[in-house]
């Protein structure tokens, strides 16, 4: 057995209930911070005094991201504070305006924060990406409290995105041992605190504990962020206005089912595809793509589109389970 593993998380991880005060240590004179319209009102509340702000929607239109490389020039360090989309938003704008500082303030579960790679929505409307080592943020602070204003659905959609890293980057390619006790743990968690976070929305210990098992689920993230689930769901999310955390719910049990006589023995070693489809619905999360207007004619497309690695009827039919 041999392998090779470069950790690439980034370099400081806080956590637990007000740890954003650490903002405060922040050795810059102007800080710009990138959020969601949602919670621009709310950034004052942050421990820092931000020179401006810019806001970024879901999947991460270019064309907002280099309005907010204007506004933000000038800047000596970005804090991003929001989700997945305004966090990739924050790590392209940093790296177009030479590499500064990134800070970021989590209120998903969607771990955009441990990757070396950013997603953005290109001038077609499809999903896009790209792969640079300064995209990685300095530090990470998961504060619970924070989170507290982001949407019930919102929050248990991105904590199935969390299961869905865990899930393929245990079946990525390769040997990858870390990744796979890393993988397995955050399974575990994920499957034992995202209903106590249902049933108990406001418990930020239960919250904190789902952070953290949203962070063991990326220690892989290339090959999590390449598995079958992520790019199908990529390939319909944006096109078709579906958040990354409900293409997950929509898809992974699906993919799961597709993938599972091609490796037994490390499917095995998982939760069963109906026992993650049963999860799924019993945080009342979306679980048919037909709920968002799509039917058999995009699905080929998307299908085709895809096909390579595996055959484009393959793809379908994985697709028209989730109908």
């Amino acid at each position: 057995m041999k392998g090779e593993f470069t950790y690439s998380n980034p370099r400081v991880i806080h956590w637990g209930a007000g740890s954003v005060a650490r903002l405060g240590e922040l050795k810059a004179e102007r800080i710009a911070v990138v959020t969601t319209r949602s919670l621009r009102d709310k950034v004052e509340r942050l421990p820092v005094r931000a020179s401006c702000v810019v806001t970024v929607g879901q999947h991460a239109p270019l064309a907002q991201i280099d309005a907010g490389v204007e506004t933000v020039r000038g800047a000596d360090a970005i804090v991003s504070f929001g989700g997945g989309s305004v966090i990739d938003a924050a790590k392209i704008i940093s790296v177009k305006l030479g590499a500064l500082p990134h800070t970021a303030v989590p209120t998903t579960l969607s771990v955009a924060e441990l990757a070396a790679g950013a997603g953005f929505t290109n001038e077609a409307g499809d999903k896009a990406g790209m792969r640079d080592p300064r995209l990685m943020v300095e530090t990470v602070i998961y504060d619970a409290e924070l989170t507290l204003w982001t949407p019930l659905d919102l929050w248990l959609s991105t904590g199935i995105r969390a299961l869905d890293h865990a899930v393929e980057g245990y079946l990525a390619e390769g040997e990858h041992p870390l990744n796979d006790v890393m993988a397995l743990e955050a399974i575990r968690r994920l499957f034992d605190s995202l209903p106590r976070a249902k049933a108990a929305p406001e418990d930020m210990n239960v919250r904190t504990e789902n952070q953290l098992a949203a962070w063991f689920s990326f220690t892989l993230p290339g090959a999590s962020a390449a598995g079958l689930s992520h790019v199908m769901g990529k390939q319909i999310g944006a096109r078709h206005g579906i958040p990354h955390g409900v293409t997950s719910c929509l898809l992974l049990p699906h993919v799961m089912r597709y993938l599972g006589p091609r490796m037994p023995e490390r499917m095995a070693a998982l939760p069963s595809p109906d026992s993650v489809y049963e999860l799924i619905g019993s945080l009342a999360l979306p679980q048919h793509i037909a709920a968002y207007g799509i039917g058999e004619p995009e699905l080929r497309r998307a299908a085709d589109e895809l096909a390579g690695k595996h055959p484009a009827e393959d793809l379908f039919e994985v697709y028209r389970a989730a109908i």
